[in-house]
């Protein structure tokens, strides 16, 4: 069961019990984000991973994400989640290029296995473990 945790103009957060993950979803209102604006969703995301620590997975639909993140903040972004990582993150990615390389740039510092999808069938697939074999 899917129940929704949180929702902004810029974020909803929801939690699968079923699966045990952390879903969250960007709106393209981030297109308008400030930075403050984003350290207090990032912080609202951290509370779902702590609150829900240790879970399976986590979902991020970043196809909407349009804030670029600095280096600075991706930094104080790596911070916030070292120790509350999943051990699987799918992200499916954003549209716009710079907003999408400035997510890998975040989550590369991050201790978890995360892989990026062009699709939401293909990031559950992956986080379901039924991923297809690439021969």
């Amino acid at each position: 069961m899917v129940e929704l945790e949180y929702k902004s103009e810029f974020l909803e957060i929801s939690y699968d019990s079923e699966n045990s993950w952390v879903i969250t979803r960007w709106t393209p209102n981030t297109l308008h984000l400030t930075i403050d604006q984003y350290k207090q969703e990032v912080m609202a995301f951290r509370q779902a991973f702590v609150d829900h620590h240790p879970f399976a997975g986590s979902l991020l639909l970043a196809q909407d994400f349009y804030f670029v993140i600095d280096p600075a903040t991706q930094q104080w972004v790596v911070q916030q989640f070292t120790g509350y990582m999943p051990p699987k993150s799918a992200v499916v990615v954003a549209a716009e290029f710079v907003s999408q390389l400035s997510i890998e740039q975040t989550a590369q510092d991050l201790e978890a296995a995360v892989k990026y999808f062009a699709s939401q069938s293909e990031a559950k697939d992956w986080l379901l473990g039924k991923a297809k074999k690439v021969s």
